[in-house]
């Protein structure tokens, strides 16, 4: 099993009321939320100096070739290539830049999901009838991205698009990936696990009558549940890609619901457990070809844009020489080395892996 590694970033946190509901199994989730208390929405930050300061860096050596540092780097790719797929591929793909209304906007197009699902597509051979893409407020489609409808990421559709997923990868040789780019939170969940403090993933409200509530328009996954929806997958096989501030204490789905590590999953978490998560850029290119130039996230940009599309992370495995192959491990290693200078000390990405060597989606 492989290290974990921490931490730190800067938020801006909006809190909330109370949020009552009745008490509902663990198991079924879909038509309720989760009761919850001292709920804080913790937005991802935009720094308007991210941009130049990150135009003006070079990409960080691999470590196999960073004679300076390499030695005194820790770094999660081992070199070794574990056991490739072998079965089908699946995946939940959700960014969310324009939330309903405009008080939680990030920016007007999510271009994180869009590198993600590139990614698969383009270097994994992921096929896009089995990747559910989410994005933003839905009802649009991606020319450039094989005319994929993007679905509205509600907790209903998403529960579903998981469970969907879950029955389909029975075999221990498929693979799954669920990302999310998109704002986080913190409260006191009943999410079915025994922490004092638990995170979310904010997404849309699936149209429940809590306006008096003030949650009209948004919605909390929290990390208890995601970890109960992927529990007794047939596959022990899942990358999963958290770009939010907190995303740290994600690291749940990285065991069953009695809390036994799952050998075989990878959890990329943008920030520590306490931490937030900071905005590449608002407005980058246009990935999908809707004329709307799409915002991105620093971890993101590095991990999925930077590290994977444009195969920057290629070499970060210890190696001496690259091997034209970016492994989860390597993505992350670059995206961790890269954060922008103007970030250091305030964004360390984590990473809980148990996977046997490397995961090569």
């Amino acid at each position: 099993m492989k290290k974990l590694f921490g931490l730190i970033t800067i938020c801006s946190v909006l809190a909330f009321p109370v949020l009552a509901a009745k008490p509902v199994n663990i198991s079924d989730r879909v038509n309720q939320p989760v009761p919850a208390t001292n709920i804080e929405l913790v937005k991802k930050v935009f720094s308007e100096d991210i941009e130049g300061i990150r135009g003006k860096d070079k990409p960080a050596s691999p470590p196999g070739q960073d004679k300076k540092n390499g030695s005194k780097e820790k770094y999660t790719a081992t070199g070794v290539l574990g056991p490739l797929a072998t079965g089908a591929k699946y995946a939940v793909v959700i960014g969310i830049c324009d939330y309903p209304g405009t008080d939680y906007d990030l920016c007007e197009s999510d271009g994180d999901s869009l590198h993600m699902y590139k990614a698969l597509i383009d270097l994994y051979g992921y096929k896009a009838e089995n990747i559910r893409l989410f994005k933003d407020m839905g009802g649009t489609t991606g020319p450039n991205l094989n005319n994929a409808s993007y679905a509205t990421p509600t907790r209903d559709s998403i529960i579903n698009a998981i469970q969907e997923i879950k029955e389909l990868a029975t075999s221990p040789d498929d693979e799954v990936v669920f990302f999310f780019s998109g704002h986080g939170a913190k409260g006191n969940a009943d999410d079915g696990d025994a922490e004092d403090t638990d995170e979310a993933i904010v997404v849309h409200d699936s149209d429940r009558a809590m306006d008096a509530d003030g949650y009209s328009d948004l919605d909390f996954i929290w990390d208890g549940e995601l970890r109960s929806w992927f529990d007794g997958f047939g596959t022990t096989r899942i990358a999963f890609v958290f770009d939010t501030c907190r995303a740290g204490g994600m690291n749940d789905v990285a065991t069953d619901v009695n809390g036994v590590v799952i050998e075989g999953r990878v959890i990329s978490m943008a920030t520590g457990e306490t931490q937030s998560a900071y905005v590449y850029s608002k407005a980058g290119e246009d990935v999908d070809g809707d004329g709307i130039d799409d915002g991105e996230g620093v971890f993101t940009r590095l991990f999925a844009n930077e590290g994977m599309l444009q195969g920057l992370a290629d070499g970060y495995n210890q190696l001496e020489t690259t091997d034209d192959k970016v492994a989860v491990e390597e993505a992350f290693d670059y995206a961790k080395k890269n954060i922008p200078r103007s970030l250091k000390g305030r964004q360390k990405p984590v990473i809980s892996d148990n996977f046997t060597n490397d995961l090569l989606l």
